[in-house]
């Protein structure tokens, strides 16, 4: 049994839908996956990289129940913003909700060209096993930011992240599309992998 740390109730959601459909392609594969949900102190996603972030969190968490800890850190990074907010994401305008969040960005960029609306989605992921042996995956997903929150699906930036390939944004896609192609599934189907194979 491993233990995914997070409040985000729809970030669980998701990492377990990836999860599964990873499983419908490795049967074999039988990771089981809890949420643990802790009182991690306000000031410990203090650094200036995800890694840093979910390496924090993971080793707060398994110095509570001394079992392997997987944490992940995630951001949206927009381009001409120069990467802003990335490691701040989730903390960025704490006064405004989730909807005007996304509005604020989708109107700094309204006026844009397309080209210059580029962004990227980036999750880190760390898995520790004990407090010397620990690994981190990585998944981006380049994008755009719309001009208008499009979408009732997906969670935070989600309905104003365009992936381009499909023309829609996250917030559009039905979970199990979204499962098949975000930051965060290339990040978990990095840690599946390594898991899978057994090297550790």
């Amino acid at each position: 049994m491993f233990y995914f740390v997070t409040k985000n109730d729809n970030k669980f959601r998701e990492v377990q839908k990836i999860l599964e459909l990873y499983k419908e392609e490795y049967p074999t594969f039988n990771l089981e996956l809890a949420k643990l949900t802790i009182d991690l102190p306000e000031d410990i996603e203090i650094f200036n990289t995800y890694y840093e972030n979910a390496l924090k969190k993971a080793q707060y968490a398994y110095h509570q129940i001394f079992r392997p800890i997987i944490t992940e850190d995630s951001g949206l990074e927009i381009d001409s913003l120069l990467g802003f907010p990335g490691v701040k994401t989730s903390r960025i305008f704490p006064n405004l909700s989730q909807e005007e969040k996304n509005w604020a960005f989708a109107n700094m960029v309204s006026r844009l060209p397309t080209q210059y609306r580029k962004c990227r989605y980036v999750c880190r992921v760390v898995i520790l096993f004990d407090f010397s042996r620990y690994y981190s995956f990585e998944g981006i997903v380049d994008g755009y930011i719309s001009d208008q929150p499009l979408g009732e699906n997906g969670f935070g930036f989600d309905p104003i992240f365009i992936y381009p390939s499909m023309a829609m944004t996250f917030g559009q896609m039905d979970i199990s599309v979204k499962c098949s192609v975000s930051h965060r599934y290339i990040a978990f189907k990095k840690l599946f992998d390594f898991l899978r194979e057994g090297d550790y």
